[in-house]
């Protein structure tokens, strides 16, 4: 499998300042804004990067999980597999862009994932609870950054429609992120700026 390294996880975070802020809101980036998301970005990794690394479903949600007669779930969209961060493909399960649960429930789930890691030599026993969330956390950021931007290049370079009306959840789920740890704070405020007073939903008057 090839490596989820530093560069494919800043290149994939890198579509957020090219279709979510610029083309999306219209937002005009500043070179505090561009210093505020390269910071962001390179913390970012290197999170990822200080997990145990394992097989990556990489677009592990709702939406490619089928359930099958025999009780097991079937699972799709599994070519771009890589070997990365533990917490990659829970969180994107956990925190789907498509559905929201309970925050307390998304936490017990985080946390029994963590125990049956622990249990299986995957993760460090001496990591705890609040390290593993944080990992989790910080890795469902890095993939919501860059779901902003798919969703956007989806739509506006691509044609397809219906991904608009999935941002307003996708940047909740990064500003929670974001706010929950200071050294996100600049981030978290980039982007309320940036998104202040749009509907996300509607695409820019200039079209796809």
């Amino acid at each position: 499998l090839p490596p989820y390294d530093a560069p494919r996880l800043i290149a994939e975070m890198e579509l957020l300042p090219t279709w979510f802020l610029e083309r999306h809101l219209g937002h005009e980036l500043a070179c505090g804004d561009w210093d505020t998301l390269e910071l962001a970005f390179t913390r970012l990794a290197e999170a990822a990067l200080a997990q145990p690394r394992v097989f990556v479903h990489r677009d592990f949600h709702s939406r490619n999980l089928l359930a099958l007669t025999h009780g097991g779930p079937g699972i799709i969209d599994f070519q771009d597999a890589v070997c990365g961060a533990l917490t990659y493909d829970p969180v994107s399960l956990l925190k789907d862009c498509y559905i929201v649960w309970p925050a307390a429930q998304v936490r017990r789930w985080a946390l029994d994932y963590r125990a049956r890691a622990v249990a299986a030599g995957l993760w460090p026993a001496a990591r705890d609870d609040a390290d593993f969330l944080r990992a989790f956390d910080l890795t469902g950021l890095q993939r919501h950054l860059k779901v902003l931007g798919i969703f956007c290049r989806l739509y506006y370079r691509d044609g397809k429609a219906g991904y608009l009306g999935d941002l307003p959840r996708v940047l909740a789920y990064a500003l929670e992120a974001a706010r929950t740890y200071p050294e996100f704070a600049a981030l978290a405020a980039l982007l309320e700026r940036a998104s202040a007073g749009h509907d996300l939903t509607l695409p820019q008057p200039c079209g796809r």
